[in-house]
């Protein structure tokens, strides 16, 4: 399983504070449609470096029962510090490790520093276009609803390419509705089995906290 479980609202919150928008999992921006291994869990983790001066650190556990994943982030920042909670769901309707298209629907919302922030819904697709998955593509759409706002539309698209059997890079892009042009690329390396390590470096469009870099680790339980 790729470390995007819910990423879009954490950079809502995240870079709300500092101005980035995600939508779906773990240290990346988009979801993929997979999910933890059913009656399994996985602690995805990570620490962020803002231009800036701003930083982050994260964790991310989740488990499964069937094809529902419930999982719930906490996050918190400096420059000011706010603290996150964001318990999310995720149902996978498609497996993407066994059809060549995959596709999952995620329900979750977010509390910042004791008040909700947002909610949403999206549905995540993955891609396989080569039989060999070296390749895969993945898209999110869906609605959030910010505190002291209306409902807005969530998009992004991700590219995941396996250079070798222990090694991907992922490029991915989202177009939040504020304007903002937001991008990330990274490197994921897979050692026992499904245990991952993730250097990320993104930028936005933003006039300031408009790079970062992301050192992540997933733990698979």
């Amino acid at each position: 399983m790729q470390c995007m479980v819910r990423a879009w609202l954490r950079a809502i919150g995240l870079f709300a504070i500092a101005p980035i928008v995600r939508a779906g999992a773990g240290a990346y921006l988009v979801d993929d449609a997979s999910i933890t291994p059913a009656q399994h869990c996985q602690v995805q983790s990570w620490a962020q470096w803002v231009s800036g001066g701003q930083k982050t650190l994260n964790t991310l556990p989740a488990c499964s029962t069937g094809p529902v994943e419930w999982s719930w982030g906490l996050e918190a920042q400096n420059h000011p510090y706010e603290y996150q909670q964001s318990p999310a769901v995720k149902w996978m309707i498609r497996d993407p490790d066994h059809h060549p298209i995959g596709i999952a629907v995620n329900v979750g919302m977010t509390w910042v520093s004791g008040r909700l922030q947002s909610r949403n819904t999206y549905m995540a697709a993955t891609w396989a276009p080569d039989s060999a998955r070296r390749w895969a593509i993945n898209a999110d759409l869906g609605m959030i609803y910010m505190r002291g706002s209306q409902w807005h539309a969530l998009t992004g698209i991700g590219i995941k390419y396996k250079l070798h059997e222990h090694l991907s890079f992922i490029l991915e892009h989202i177009q939040p509705w504020n304007g903002q042009s937001i991008s990330q690329a990274g490197l994921r390396w897979v050692f026992h089995g499904s245990d991952s390590l993730d250097l990320i470096v993104g930028r936005s469009n933003a006039h300031s906290h408009n790079r970062w870099l992301t050192l992540g680790v997933n733990i698979a339980l």
